[in-house]
């Protein structure tokens, strides 16, 4: 399948290169350490975990097509997405430091005149099985059960804070207010840059 890109980029939402770049990352620790003769590669362990996120398909069509148990698929599932999300967020997804965040602030004003502005901030609900016991603890505002994700961008659109894990009956307000990122924020712990931007305060100077 690697060897025609279009086809192996519909199957798992990557080309071929950004495939064997982040094997490349991810395979040392996904290695299986029992080195049985059947055991299932590194490579096979990314491709079924990159084609349930792009598929949307449930464990068990991924289990059938791939003649693995299910519970088999969800392990392998669990502990590759772990493995991507320990690699990864260090490197793509962490708290700018203070010239990152000026950067940000001037990008703002001269792409979108939002003169002291660090980020772009909203949130998505992700709809899950309600877990058993749990009531209307993950039940949301538009009648299915999810967890909730927050995230923010900079200017170009790109992620700086992402956080996912709320219960989706939780509010907005209440969501931001709880997360690392507010609560980060509140405390004046992200290195924010607090002086004035064409005279005018930052909002956090002005609360």
């Amino acid at each position: 399948m690697k060897l025609d890109n279009d086809i192996f980029f519909q199957y798992v939402r990557m080309d071929v290169d950004t495939f064997n770049y982040l094997l490349s990352m991810v395979e040392p620790y996904l290695r299986n350490r029992k080195k049985k003769r059947d055991a299932i590669s590194a490579e096979q362990r990314l491709t079924i975990t990159l084609r349930y996120l792009a598929s949307g398909d449930d464990i068990l069509s991924i289990a059938i097509s791939y003649r693995l148990g299910k519970p088999t698929v969800y392990s392998i599932i669990k502990r590759t997405c772990s493995v991507i999300h320990q690699v990864l967020s260090p490197i793509y997804v962490r708290p700018p430091c203070t010239p990152v965040w000026r950067n940000i602030i001037k990008g703002f004003e001269q792409d979108w005149q939002l003169p002291g502005c660090i980020g772009a901030v909203d949130g998505k609900h992700i709809c899950i099985q309600s877990p058993p016991d749990s009531g209307a603890l993950f039940y949301n505002y538009k009648k299915f059960h999810s967890i909730a994700l927050l995230a923010a961008c900079n200017h170009r659109y790109e992620f700086t804070v992402v956080e996912v894990g709320a219960y989706g009956s939780e509010s907005d307000g209440g969501i931001f207010l709880r997360s690392e990122f507010g609560k980060s924020l509140d405390e004046g712990c992200l290195n924010i840059p607090t002086e004035s931007v064409k005279k005018r305060k930052c909002p956090k100077e002005n609360t």
